[in-house]
Protein backbone atom coordinates (compact mmCIF):
# COMPACT_ATOMS: atom_id res chain seq x y z
CA UNK A 1 0.00 0.00 0.00
CA UNK A 2 1.62 3.59 -0.88
CA UNK A 3 2.23 6.16 1.33
CA UNK A 4 0.01 8.97 1.40
CA UNK A 5 2.82 12.10 1.10
CA UNK A 6 2.45 13.55 4.30
CA UNK A 7 2.02 17.88 5.15
CA UNK A 8 4.96 19.73 6.01
CA UNK A 9 4.38 21.58 9.22
CA UNK A 10 4.38 25.14 9.85
CA UNK A 11 7.86 24.97 11.31
CA UNK A 12 9.44 22.53 8.53
CA UNK A 13 7.94 24.83 5.64
CA UNK A 14 9.69 27.87 7.50
CA UNK A 15 12.88 25.83 7.54
CA UNK A 16 12.39 25.32 3.86
CA UNK A 17 11.74 28.71 2.98
CA UNK A 18 14.89 29.82 5.02
CA UNK A 19 16.83 28.21 2.74
CA UNK A 20 15.56 29.17 -0.05
CA UNK A 21 15.66 32.40 0.45
CA UNK A 22 18.98 32.82 1.81
CA UNK A 23 19.79 30.95 -1.57
CA UNK A 24 21.81 28.16 -2.78
CA UNK A 25 24.99 28.72 -0.72
CA UNK A 26 23.31 28.41 2.76
CA UNK A 27 21.70 24.81 1.40
CA UNK A 28 25.25 24.19 0.30
CA UNK A 29 26.80 25.33 3.25
CA UNK A 30 23.74 22.59 5.75
CA UNK A 31 24.94 19.91 3.10
CA UNK A 32 28.38 20.15 4.16
CA UNK A 33 27.96 20.46 7.60
CA UNK A 34 26.71 17.48 7.55
CA UNK A 35 28.83 15.63 5.50
CA UNK A 36 31.76 16.77 7.68
CA UNK A 37 29.52 15.36 10.94
CA UNK A 38 29.15 12.12 9.19
CA UNK A 39 32.26 11.87 8.17
CA UNK A 40 33.45 12.43 11.57
CA UNK A 41 31.52 10.26 12.91
CA UNK A 42 32.40 7.91 10.36
CA UNK A 43 35.90 7.85 11.44
CA UNK A 44 35.83 6.43 14.58
CA UNK A 45 35.22 3.39 13.09
CA UNK A 46 38.49 2.47 11.81
CA UNK A 47 40.71 4.89 13.08
CA UNK A 48 42.28 2.70 16.06
CA UNK A 49 42.33 0.17 14.07
CA UNK A 50 46.11 0.43 12.66
CA UNK A 51 46.90 1.16 16.44
CA UNK A 52 45.18 -2.71 17.31
CA UNK A 53 48.43 -4.66 16.93
CA UNK A 54 50.18 -2.56 18.98
CA UNK A 55 47.69 -1.56 21.99
CA UNK A 56 48.67 -5.44 24.12
CA UNK A 57 51.97 -3.87 24.70
CA UNK A 58 51.29 -0.11 24.86
CA UNK A 59 48.55 -0.61 27.26
CA UNK A 60 50.01 -3.69 29.53
CA UNK A 61 46.97 -5.38 28.71
CA UNK A 62 45.70 -9.01 26.05
CA UNK A 63 44.54 -9.27 22.74
CA UNK A 64 41.17 -10.47 23.77
CA UNK A 65 40.46 -6.92 25.84
CA UNK A 66 42.17 -5.12 23.04
CA UNK A 67 39.67 -6.36 20.66
CA UNK A 68 37.13 -4.32 22.90
CA UNK A 69 38.18 -1.72 21.29
CA UNK A 70 36.58 -1.92 18.33
CA UNK A 71 33.51 -4.14 19.72
CA UNK A 72 32.25 -1.32 22.58
CA UNK A 73 32.48 1.14 19.56
CA UNK A 74 29.94 -1.12 17.27
CA UNK A 75 27.83 -2.04 19.99
CA UNK A 76 27.04 1.47 21.55
CA UNK A 77 26.02 2.54 18.02
CA UNK A 78 24.10 0.17 17.58
CA UNK A 79 22.22 0.53 20.62
CA UNK A 80 22.07 3.95 20.18
CA UNK A 81 20.85 4.51 16.60
CA UNK A 82 17.39 3.97 16.68
CA UNK A 83 17.34 5.22 20.25
CA UNK A 84 18.59 8.54 19.13
CA UNK A 85 16.52 8.13 16.08
CA UNK A 86 13.09 8.11 17.96
CA UNK A 87 14.12 10.67 20.10
CA UNK A 88 15.37 13.52 17.11
CA UNK A 89 11.55 12.31 15.99
CA UNK A 90 10.28 13.65 19.58
CA UNK A 91 12.65 16.10 20.40
CA UNK A 92 13.95 17.68 17.17
CA UNK A 93 16.85 16.77 15.52
CA UNK A 94 19.29 19.38 15.47
CA UNK A 95 19.33 18.76 19.26
CA UNK A 96 20.42 15.11 19.10
CA UNK A 97 22.35 15.56 16.51
CA UNK A 98 24.65 18.06 18.81
CA UNK A 99 24.24 15.86 21.80
CA UNK A 100 25.83 12.93 20.08
CA UNK A 101 28.83 15.06 19.01
CA UNK A 102 29.12 15.81 22.63
CA UNK A 103 29.46 11.99 23.41
CA UNK A 104 32.20 11.71 20.57
CA UNK A 105 33.91 14.42 22.23
CA UNK A 106 33.80 13.17 25.83
CA UNK A 107 34.72 9.78 24.82
CA UNK A 108 37.41 11.34 22.65
CA UNK A 109 38.51 13.05 25.80
CA UNK A 110 38.27 10.61 28.11
CA UNK A 111 40.26 7.28 26.18
CA UNK A 112 43.44 9.12 26.59
CA UNK A 113 43.45 9.18 30.33
CA UNK A 114 44.60 6.15 31.77
CA UNK A 115 44.77 2.30 30.75
CA UNK A 116 42.71 -0.25 28.47
CA UNK A 117 39.68 0.60 30.76
CA UNK A 118 39.83 4.17 29.96
CA UNK A 119 40.38 3.54 26.35
CA UNK A 120 37.06 1.07 26.51
CA UNK A 121 35.11 3.31 27.56
CA UNK A 122 35.84 6.31 25.62
CA UNK A 123 35.19 4.53 22.11
CA UNK A 124 32.10 3.36 23.80
CA UNK A 125 31.03 7.00 24.30
CA UNK A 126 32.73 7.66 20.61
CA UNK A 127 29.88 4.74 19.22
CA UNK A 128 27.35 6.39 20.05
CA UNK A 129 28.17 9.82 17.70
CA UNK A 130 26.95 6.58 14.88
CA UNK A 131 23.41 7.68 15.77
CA UNK A 132 24.03 11.34 14.45
CA UNK A 133 24.07 9.75 10.55
CA UNK A 134 19.90 8.99 10.30
CA UNK A 135 19.15 11.73 12.42
CA UNK A 136 21.16 14.22 10.18
CA UNK A 137 19.48 13.04 7.19
CA UNK A 138 16.30 13.12 8.45
CA UNK A 139 17.19 17.44 9.51
CA UNK A 140 18.37 17.27 5.68
CA UNK A 141 14.55 16.01 4.69
CA UNK A 142 12.93 19.08 6.68
CA UNK A 143 15.39 21.74 6.08
CA UNK A 144 16.30 21.34 2.41
CA UNK A 145 13.97 22.45 -0.71
CA UNK A 146 12.87 18.85 -2.45
CA UNK A 147 14.55 19.22 -5.44
CA UNK A 148 18.26 19.30 -3.23
CA UNK A 149 17.35 16.17 -0.73
CA UNK A 150 18.32 13.73 -3.36
CA UNK A 151 22.19 15.17 -4.01
CA UNK A 152 22.71 15.64 -0.22
CA UNK A 153 21.15 12.39 0.68
CA UNK A 154 23.96 10.99 -1.55
CA UNK A 155 26.94 12.97 -0.50
CA UNK A 156 25.88 12.57 3.82
CA UNK A 157 25.63 8.00 2.36
CA UNK A 158 28.50 8.74 0.49
CA UNK A 159 30.98 10.39 3.49
CA UNK A 160 30.44 6.60 5.83
CA UNK A 161 32.21 4.40 3.25
CA UNK A 162 34.83 7.80 2.73
CA UNK A 163 34.77 7.73 6.65
CA UNK A 164 35.43 4.36 7.22
CA UNK A 165 37.92 3.96 4.26
CA UNK A 166 40.37 7.13 5.04
CA UNK A 167 40.51 6.01 8.90
CA UNK A 168 42.66 3.12 8.48
CA UNK A 169 45.65 4.98 6.46
CA UNK A 170 44.88 8.17 9.02
CA UNK A 171 45.27 6.08 11.53
CA UNK A 172 48.59 4.54 10.46
CA UNK A 173 49.71 8.07 9.69
CA UNK A 174 49.50 9.28 13.15
CA UNK A 175 51.04 6.01 14.70
CA UNK A 176 54.30 6.54 12.43
CA UNK A 177 53.80 10.32 13.39
CA UNK A 178 53.46 10.44 17.37
CA UNK A 179 52.08 8.79 20.04
CA UNK A 180 48.37 6.65 19.58
CA UNK A 181 46.68 9.53 21.99
CA UNK A 182 46.73 11.64 19.20
CA UNK A 183 44.29 9.29 17.77
CA UNK A 184 41.79 10.68 20.28
CA UNK A 185 43.40 14.40 19.95
CA UNK A 186 42.16 14.32 16.43
CA UNK A 187 38.37 12.96 16.71
CA UNK A 188 38.45 15.75 19.87
CA UNK A 189 39.41 18.56 17.31
CA UNK A 190 37.32 17.44 14.77
CA UNK A 191 34.38 17.32 17.17
CA UNK A 192 34.79 20.50 18.53
CA UNK A 193 34.71 21.78 14.85
CA UNK A 194 31.57 19.86 14.07
CA UNK A 195 29.72 21.12 17.24
CA UNK A 196 30.59 25.20 16.49
CA UNK A 197 29.16 23.99 12.61
CA UNK A 198 26.10 22.71 13.94
CA UNK A 199 25.60 25.78 16.23
CA UNK A 200 26.02 28.16 13.68
CA UNK A 201 24.67 26.42 10.36
CA UNK A 202 22.03 23.79 11.20
CA UNK A 203 18.53 25.08 11.57
CA UNK A 204 16.76 24.09 14.56
CA UNK A 205 14.13 21.85 14.14
CA UNK A 206 10.26 21.46 15.47
CA UNK A 207 9.28 17.77 16.77
CA UNK A 208 7.93 15.53 13.95
CA UNK A 209 5.80 13.15 15.86
CA UNK A 210 4.15 13.03 18.75
CA UNK A 211 3.60 10.67 21.62
CA UNK A 212 5.77 9.04 24.54
CA UNK A 213 9.23 7.52 24.54
CA UNK A 214 8.74 3.77 24.21
CA UNK A 215 11.38 3.02 27.50
CA UNK A 216 10.51 -0.35 28.03
CA UNK A 217 11.46 -1.45 24.19
CA UNK A 218 14.57 0.52 23.36
CA UNK A 219 15.35 -1.39 26.89
CA UNK A 220 14.91 -4.54 25.36
CA UNK A 221 16.12 -3.52 22.29
CA UNK A 222 19.70 -2.62 23.90
CA UNK A 223 19.69 -6.09 25.78
CA UNK A 224 19.23 -7.67 22.54
CA UNK A 225 21.49 -6.15 20.38
CA UNK A 226 24.11 -6.24 22.80
CA UNK A 227 23.92 -10.57 23.43
CA UNK A 228 23.90 -10.53 19.82
CA UNK A 229 26.51 -8.17 18.39
CA UNK A 230 28.48 -9.78 21.39
CA UNK A 231 28.05 -13.47 19.70
CA UNK A 232 29.02 -11.61 15.92
CA UNK A 233 31.95 -9.78 17.57
CA UNK A 234 33.76 -12.93 19.92
CA UNK A 235 32.39 -15.94 18.52
CA UNK A 236 35.21 -16.69 16.39
CA UNK A 237 37.58 -16.08 19.20
CA UNK A 238 35.18 -18.04 22.06
CA UNK A 239 34.80 -20.48 19.54
CA UNK A 240 30.89 -20.80 17.69
CA UNK A 241 29.69 -23.62 20.02
CA UNK A 242 31.11 -22.41 23.18
CA UNK A 243 29.28 -22.39 25.96
CA UNK A 244 29.10 -18.67 26.28
CA UNK A 245 28.39 -17.92 22.66
CA UNK A 246 25.36 -20.44 22.88
CA UNK A 247 24.48 -18.26 26.30
CA UNK A 248 24.81 -14.82 24.58
CA UNK A 249 22.97 -16.54 21.25
CA UNK A 250 20.02 -17.52 23.13
CA UNK A 251 19.30 -14.49 25.74
CA UNK A 252 19.83 -12.53 21.94
CA UNK A 253 16.80 -14.22 20.48
CA UNK A 254 14.62 -14.48 23.38
CA UNK A 255 14.64 -10.61 23.99
CA UNK A 256 14.52 -9.66 20.31
CA UNK A 257 11.48 -11.81 20.04
CA UNK A 258 10.09 -10.04 23.04
CA UNK A 259 11.19 -6.93 21.86
CA UNK A 260 9.07 -7.74 18.12
CA UNK A 261 6.11 -8.67 20.04
CA UNK A 262 6.11 -5.77 22.52
CA UNK A 263 6.55 -3.51 19.89
CA UNK A 264 3.41 -4.59 17.94
CA UNK A 265 1.43 -3.70 20.87
CA UNK A 266 2.56 -0.78 21.97
CA UNK A 267 0.48 2.39 20.68
CA UNK A 268 3.84 4.50 20.24
CA UNK A 269 6.48 2.17 19.74
CA UNK A 270 10.51 3.08 19.10
CA UNK A 271 9.64 1.07 16.01
CA UNK A 272 7.24 0.88 14.16
CA UNK A 273 7.35 -2.63 12.71
CA UNK A 274 4.38 -3.18 10.47
CA UNK A 275 5.06 0.05 8.65
CA UNK A 276 8.77 -1.24 8.02
CA UNK A 277 7.85 -4.73 7.21
CA UNK A 278 4.85 -3.91 4.64
CA UNK A 279 6.72 -1.44 2.95
CA UNK A 280 9.60 -0.73 0.57
CA UNK A 281 11.70 -0.10 3.84
CA UNK A 282 11.85 -4.23 4.28
CA UNK A 283 14.02 -4.34 1.30
CA UNK A 284 15.74 -0.88 1.76
CA UNK A 285 16.90 -2.05 5.12
CA UNK A 286 17.98 -6.04 4.18
CA UNK A 287 19.77 -3.98 1.37
CA UNK A 288 21.76 -2.02 3.97
CA UNK A 289 22.77 -4.81 6.19
CA UNK A 290 24.24 -6.39 3.15
CA UNK A 291 25.96 -3.28 1.43
CA UNK A 292 27.66 -3.09 5.16
CA UNK A 293 28.90 -6.59 4.53
CA UNK A 294 30.45 -5.86 1.39
CA UNK A 295 31.72 -2.65 2.46
CA UNK A 296 33.72 -3.75 5.41
CA UNK A 297 34.91 -6.99 3.71
CA UNK A 298 36.18 -5.46 0.99
CA UNK A 299 38.44 -3.12 3.35
CA UNK A 300 40.05 -6.42 5.09
CA UNK A 301 40.14 -8.46 2.33
CA UNK A 302 42.21 -6.14 0.19
CA UNK A 303 44.50 -5.15 3.26
CA UNK A 304 45.28 -8.68 3.94
CA UNK A 305 46.02 -9.66 0.33
CA UNK A 306 48.31 -6.60 -0.18
CA UNK A 307 50.23 -7.72 3.12
CA UNK A 308 50.22 -11.75 2.67
CA UNK A 309 53.01 -13.65 1.36
CA UNK A 310 53.93 -13.47 -2.22
CA UNK A 311 53.32 -17.80 -1.78
CA UNK A 312 49.83 -17.07 -0.60
CA UNK A 313 48.36 -14.90 -3.57
CA UNK A 314 49.77 -11.74 -1.63
CA UNK A 315 51.71 -8.91 -2.34
CA UNK A 316 54.32 -8.72 0.79
CA UNK A 317 53.30 -4.62 1.15
CA UNK A 318 53.80 -3.01 4.67
CA UNK A 319 51.04 -2.37 7.01
CA UNK A 320 51.58 1.53 6.17
CA UNK A 321 51.84 1.25 2.37
CA UNK A 322 48.72 -1.06 2.55
CA UNK A 323 46.34 1.33 4.81
CA UNK A 324 47.35 4.27 1.94
CA UNK A 325 46.25 2.25 -0.59
CA UNK A 326 42.53 2.26 0.58
CA UNK A 327 42.75 5.75 0.13
CA UNK A 328 40.93 5.38 -3.50
CA UNK A 329 38.62 3.68 -2.32
CA UNK A 330 37.58 6.93 -0.18
CA UNK A 331 38.16 9.00 -3.54
CA UNK A 332 35.75 6.72 -5.92
CA UNK A 333 33.02 6.32 -3.02
CA UNK A 334 32.91 10.11 -2.68
CA UNK A 335 32.89 10.78 -6.50
CA UNK A 336 29.91 8.52 -6.92
CA UNK A 337 27.23 10.10 -4.55
CA UNK A 338 26.74 13.23 -7.13
CA UNK A 339 26.47 10.77 -9.81
CA UNK A 340 23.72 8.75 -8.22
CA UNK A 341 21.49 11.20 -7.11
CA UNK A 342 21.33 12.80 -10.40
CA UNK A 343 20.84 8.52 -12.11
CA UNK A 344 17.99 8.34 -9.31
CA UNK A 345 16.26 12.04 -10.67
CA UNK A 346 16.50 10.05 -14.19
CA UNK A 347 15.39 6.58 -13.11
CA UNK A 348 14.56 5.57 -9.86
CA UNK A 349 16.01 4.92 -6.33
CA UNK A 350 15.09 1.20 -6.57
CA UNK A 351 17.44 1.27 -10.22
CA UNK A 352 20.51 2.66 -8.42
CA UNK A 353 20.53 0.38 -5.58
CA UNK A 354 20.41 -2.77 -8.06
CA UNK A 355 23.07 -1.53 -10.59
CA UNK A 356 25.64 -0.56 -7.65
CA UNK A 357 25.20 -4.32 -6.20
CA UNK A 358 25.36 -5.41 -9.72
CA UNK A 359 28.89 -3.27 -9.59
CA UNK A 360 29.58 -4.76 -6.35
CA UNK A 361 29.56 -8.20 -7.44
CA UNK A 362 32.23 -7.60 -10.64
CA UNK A 363 34.19 -6.11 -8.21
CA UNK A 364 34.48 -9.15 -6.22
CA UNK A 365 34.25 -11.70 -9.28
CA UNK A 366 37.79 -9.57 -10.54
CA UNK A 367 39.28 -9.52 -7.22
CA UNK A 368 38.69 -13.63 -6.81
CA UNK A 369 40.26 -14.34 -10.67
CA UNK A 370 42.11 -11.17 -11.79
CA UNK A 371 43.96 -9.95 -9.01
CA UNK A 372 47.80 -10.64 -10.57
CA UNK A 373 49.31 -7.11 -9.59
CA UNK A 374 49.18 -4.96 -5.95
CA UNK A 375 48.15 -2.71 -8.53
CA UNK A 376 45.12 -4.53 -10.29
CA UNK A 377 43.87 -5.21 -6.56
CA UNK A 378 43.37 -1.87 -5.70
CA UNK A 379 41.70 -1.26 -8.78
CA UNK A 380 39.29 -3.93 -8.55
CA UNK A 381 38.68 -2.81 -4.84
CA UNK A 382 37.74 0.92 -6.02
CA UNK A 383 35.13 -1.13 -8.43
CA UNK A 384 33.30 -2.63 -5.23
CA UNK A 385 33.67 0.29 -3.18
CA UNK A 386 32.15 2.29 -6.10
CA UNK A 387 29.16 -0.33 -5.91
CA UNK A 388 29.13 0.17 -2.64
CA UNK A 389 29.30 3.57 -2.91
CA UNK A 390 26.36 3.89 -5.31
CA UNK A 391 24.16 1.67 -3.16
CA UNK A 392 24.72 3.79 -0.11
CA UNK A 393 23.52 6.97 -1.89
CA UNK A 394 19.86 4.64 -2.76
CA UNK A 395 19.34 4.07 0.57
CA UNK A 396 18.32 6.97 2.26
CA UNK A 397 16.40 8.51 -0.82
CA UNK A 398 14.26 4.87 -0.65
CA UNK A 399 13.89 5.86 3.05
CA UNK A 400 13.07 9.75 2.83
CA UNK A 401 10.77 8.01 -0.77
CA UNK A 402 8.82 5.33 1.52
CA UNK A 403 8.99 6.36 5.15
CA UNK A 404 6.10 8.44 6.18
CA UNK A 405 7.17 12.00 7.68
CA UNK A 406 6.74 11.66 11.11
CA UNK A 407 9.19 8.22 11.16
CA UNK A 408 11.61 9.38 9.19
CA UNK A 409 14.43 9.62 11.74
CA UNK A 410 13.60 6.79 12.99
CA UNK A 411 13.39 4.56 9.73
CA UNK A 412 16.72 6.26 9.17
CA UNK A 413 18.00 4.86 12.44
CA UNK A 414 17.25 1.07 11.55
CA UNK A 415 18.59 1.14 8.69
CA UNK A 416 21.97 2.96 9.73
CA UNK A 417 21.65 -0.19 12.60
CA UNK A 418 21.27 -2.59 9.88
CA UNK A 419 24.33 -1.51 8.04
CA UNK A 420 26.45 -1.47 11.21
CA UNK A 421 24.98 -5.12 12.06
CA UNK A 422 26.61 -5.82 8.55
CA UNK A 423 30.05 -3.97 9.36
CA UNK A 424 30.68 -6.12 12.34
CA UNK A 425 29.32 -9.43 10.37
CA UNK A 426 31.78 -9.05 7.38
CA UNK A 427 34.64 -8.87 10.26
CA UNK A 428 33.27 -12.01 11.81
CA UNK A 429 33.14 -13.78 8.33
CA UNK A 430 36.30 -12.35 7.47
CA UNK A 431 37.72 -13.26 10.91
CA UNK A 432 36.92 -16.90 10.47
CA UNK A 433 38.05 -17.53 7.37
CA UNK A 434 41.19 -16.51 7.86
CA UNK A 435 41.68 -18.02 11.65
CA UNK A 436 40.23 -21.52 10.18
CA UNK A 437 42.86 -21.71 6.54
CA UNK A 438 45.76 -20.67 7.65
CA UNK A 439 49.64 -21.95 7.18
CA UNK A 440 52.37 -21.19 8.33
CA UNK A 441 55.10 -19.06 6.56
CA UNK A 442 59.13 -19.42 7.81
CA UNK A 443 57.41 -19.95 11.02
CA UNK A 444 54.66 -17.11 10.96
CA UNK A 445 50.79 -18.01 10.93
CA UNK A 446 49.25 -16.05 7.82
CA UNK A 447 46.09 -16.16 6.23
CA UNK A 448 46.18 -18.37 3.13
CA UNK A 449 45.37 -18.02 -0.78
CA UNK A 450 42.49 -20.44 -0.27
CA UNK A 451 40.61 -18.17 2.60
CA UNK A 452 41.27 -14.96 0.71
CA UNK A 453 39.82 -16.79 -2.48
CA UNK A 454 37.20 -17.78 0.13
CA UNK A 455 36.19 -14.55 1.50
CA UNK A 456 36.38 -12.90 -2.58
CA UNK A 457 33.44 -15.96 -3.32
CA UNK A 458 31.56 -14.62 -0.20
CA UNK A 459 31.70 -10.82 -1.21
CA UNK A 460 30.23 -12.67 -4.80
CA UNK A 461 27.71 -14.50 -3.01
CA UNK A 462 26.70 -11.41 -0.78
CA UNK A 463 26.53 -9.22 -4.06
CA UNK A 464 24.32 -11.24 -5.08
CA UNK A 465 22.31 -11.83 -2.52
CA UNK A 466 21.93 -7.69 -2.45
CA UNK A 467 20.76 -7.55 -6.13
CA UNK A 468 18.37 -10.34 -5.44
CA UNK A 469 17.09 -8.50 -2.63
CA UNK A 470 16.74 -5.51 -4.33
CA UNK A 471 14.67 -6.50 -7.65
CA UNK A 472 12.57 -8.85 -5.04
CA UNK A 473 11.12 -5.92 -3.10
CA UNK A 474 7.22 -6.60 -3.66
CA UNK A 475 7.53 -10.31 -3.49
CA UNK A 476 9.13 -10.03 -0.36
CA UNK A 477 6.63 -7.44 1.22
CA UNK A 478 3.58 -9.91 0.07
CA UNK A 479 5.56 -12.57 1.74
CA UNK A 480 6.10 -10.91 5.13
CA UNK A 481 2.29 -9.34 5.12
CA UNK A 482 1.10 -13.02 4.99
CA UNK A 483 3.66 -14.04 7.72
CA UNK A 484 2.23 -10.77 10.34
Amino acid sequence: MPVEPSKSTPQESSAVASVDANGTSNAQMLTIVAAFCCLVVALQQTLVIPAVPQFPTLLDSTPEMVSWLVTATLLAGAVATPIFGRLSDLVGKRRMMFISMLFVLVGSLVAPLGGIEWVIAGRALQGVGTALVPVAMAQMRDSLPAHRVGMSLAVLSATLGVGGSIGIPLGGVILDASSWQWLFWLSAALTVVSLIAIAVVVPPSEPSASGSFDYVGSILLSLALLALLVVISNGGAWGWLAPRTLVFLAVGVVLMAWWVRFELKHDSPMVDLRTSTIRPLLFTNLASLLLGVMMFTNLLLTTLRLQNPLTQGGFEWGAAAAALAMLPTAVIMFIVAPFSARMADRYSARFILVLGSAIGVLGYIGAAVASISAPLTIVWTSVISAGVGIGYAALPMLIVEHAPRQEIGSANGVNALLRAIGTAIGSAVVGGFTAILIVSEHGVTTPSSIALLAVSVFGVIVGLLTTFVSTQARALQQLVKSAL
